[in-house]
């Protein structure tokens, strides 16, 4: 056991978890944060699978002679912790290399908040959430955020409360309201403390870039479920809720439940749910004697936290709240030290990737290249390339994961190589000479320079079809178009295109990562309306030059005359409609009057490709079928 007393202490509950064990240690393995010791209660499991654990140094086992439950489990590891912050870890949970260095980094960026979620993807689907924090309604149902929906980034937020399949939470905090309720056994005891511990004042918060890929329900089952859960929603409610907002919705629980038992008589599972009903009952006289002491050390009633849309408990939708002076909690990178490493995808790049490559090295300290399984001539010229240059990092994909996905595994590896700023490049995009200092210089021109988050170049192309300006926004409801010519700087940009773009680190760690089930498209536009929710500002800098090329150009006939135009084919225009439509839902409120400029641009593509364009079935179907996907989702 190292000498020196660990930042964190992970607590880990074992029950027959089977090859999920020492899968989630190999993944706490590789944390880029070493500063941990990790906690394991074995609840009496019989399949072996802790037997079979390698030892660690940083791993301790306590084995308790009877299965005692997630809460008191948690309670046990949690009193042989050293670490100053408790970190619940489900076996089947498998965290991403930097979730813990990111927990941490917001506990300690957010010093009102006991406690920190993660971010939850499906593991067979990690497209899909398996929760993005825990909404609660005052009528006593929570949820996992989102789960099952589509796996878009959200910012760093407040959240009623995390989902203790991957929680941190501050050992002050966590033994001040006595940890979680051991009479709950398992399943809303992380309910229950995160509701005691907002009565007490504290608030809770999610963090982008802490991930883990979760199984879920992996050693329980459906009865199982059915009792603890039924119940133990019932002595949250008794327990934490605040007396008029009890009264008030002690009916609508008692509705929701019997209707809940009734569907399970044509589902299955009726009995289960009776019998936990009863039992819930059978125990109001603890639950009602825990909630005086409760109610004596409450100092606000945490209404305000709570879900109180019926449509988003109907759809288990995510809620998670802007933190209002997330600006002024992060830093700004040391003038005259500013490591800038480039971020490049490519796909069966031509040789306008060697011009960008040479620009990249030029300016920035070091270039990641992440290579989406091009041809194996090509992959054979991009390693001769990267053992020629040791400033650049080659990664090879062996399928095409999308430019989102493949962006941020280079994200992920600027920002452990501790980038300052991170440059996203096409890899036919070439910046010009002195580029990114260019970019730096304005933006230490900017008097309020902490709110700019990303920095945008001039861009300019060989046929004339990009406009020297960038649509910009103050309110959300005016749009006007800022002129980028040398000497401007365009402020409160509504979205930048990726290639070119100096993205501030510290930004990014709040900000979050690109959306990867978008795979290509609208990619760029969703970050950015995503960093202008949280605060942040995008600028356009007129001295910064990116030679850049934008999507296939043909040329056609129009009244007499031949003209160029901008065209896509049949499968990406699917992919632009579909993520068009994901974006207007989310950011409708945010950036109203661009929803409606880009709606009319929508329009325009479908004109286009009926008057204009070739190929005009394949391409209107695929418009369609974009649109349809883009609301199901």
């Amino acid at each position: 056991m190292p000498a020196t007393l660990p930042t964190a202490s992970i607590l880990i509950v074992a029950y027959q978890s089977g090859p999920d064990l020492a899968r989630c240690l190999t993944a706490i393995e590789r944390q880029t944060r070493r500063d941990f010791e990790v906690v394991l209660v074995d609840n009496a499991s019989t399949d072996g699978a802790v037997d079979a654990l390698a030892p660690r140094d940083w791993l301790s086992v306590i084995r308790s002679p009877s299965n005692i439950g997630f809460a008191a489990a948690n309670n046990l590891a949690a009193r042989s912790a050293r670490g100053r912050y408790l970190i619940t870890l489900n076996p089947d949970a498998f965290a991403e290399p930097g979730w813990l260095a990111a927990l941490i980094a917001a506990a300690e960026r957010h010093s009102e908040a006991a406690s920190i979620a993660s971010v939850q993807l499906l593991d067979g689907d990690p497209d899909r959430l398996d929760g993005l924090g825990d909404p609660y309604a005052p009528w006593g149902a929570a949820w996992r955020g989102g789960k099952g929906g589509l796996a878009v980034p959200v910012a760093e937020g407040e959240v009623f409360g995390p989902c203790a399949a991957a929680a941190l939470y501050r050992r002050d905090a966590f033994e001040a309201v006595g940890g979680f309720c051991e009479r709950f056994f398992c399943y809303y005891e992380d309910v229950d403390l995160a509701l005691r511990l907002r009565r007490v004042g504290w608030r809770s918060i999610i963090t982008p870039w802490a991930v883990v890929r979760h199984v879920g329900s992996g050693s329980a089952s459906s009865g199982f479920v059915l009792r603890y859960a039924t119940r133990n929603r019932v002595w949250t409610f008794a327990r934490g809720m605040p007396t008029v907002t009890a009264l008030g919705f002690a009916p609508v629980m008692a509705v929701l439940a019997l209707a809940a038992v009734l569907a399970a008589v044509l589902r299955g599972g009726a009995g289960a749910r009776a019998r936990a009903l009863v039992e819930a009952l059978c125990g109001l006289p603890d639950s009602l004697r825990a909630r005086a002491s409760i109610a004596a050390s409450a100092r606000n009633s945490a209404l305000g936290a709570m879900t109180w849309s019926p449509l988003r408990y109907l759809r288990r939708g995510v809620d998670v709240r802007p933190v209002t002076d997330l600006v002024d909690r992060i830093g700004l990178p040391e003038q005259d030290a500013y490591r800038v490493i480039a971020v490049i995808v490519s796909h069966d790049p031509d040789e306008r990737l060697d011009a960008v490559l040479d620009a990249a090295l030029a300016q920035c300290v070091g270039v990641v290249l992440i290579d989406n399984a091009s041809s194996e001539e090509v992959r054979r010229r991009l390693r001769a390339r990267a053992e020629r240059s040791p400033a650049l990092r080659l990664i090879e994909n062996d399928a095409n994961r999308g430019l989102a996905a493949a962006q941020n595994q280079g994200l992920e590896q600027a920002r452990a190589d501790g980038a300052d700023w991170i440059l996203l490049l096409d890899d036919d995009s070439v910046p010009e000479p002195e580029m990114v200092l260019r970019l730096i210089e304005g933006w230490q021109a900017v008097s309020d320079r902490r709110r700019v988050g990303l920095l945008s170049p001039r861009l300019t192309d060989a046929e004339g079809a990009l406009k020297p300006y960038l649509l910009a926004s103050a309110s959300g409801w005016d749009l006007r178009r800022g002129r980028m010519v040398p000497g401007a700087v365009v402020r409160d940009g509504v979205f930048a295109i990726a290639s070119g773009s100096l993205i501030r680190r510290d930004v990014l760690d709040v900000v979050g990562p690109m959306a990867g089930p978008f795979f290509i498209d609208y990619v760029d536009i969703e970050f950015c309306l995503r960093l202008r929710r949280a605060g942040f500002e995008i600028v356009g800098i007129g001295d910064a030059v990116l030679t850049h090329r934008l999507g296939e150009f043909h040329e056609t006939e129009v009244l007499g005359k031949r003209v160029a135009l901008n065209t896509h084919t049949a499968w990406r225009r699917r992919l632009i409609h579909r993520n068009r439509v994901r974006v207007w839902r989310r950011y409708l409120w945010v950036m109203p009057s661009w929803v409606v400029w880009d709606v009319a641009a929508a329009a325009y593509d479908v004109w286009k490709a009926v008057v204009y364009e070739t190929d005009k079935r394949a391409k209107l179907t695929a418009i369609f079928r974009g649109f349809a996907a883009g609301w199901r989702d």
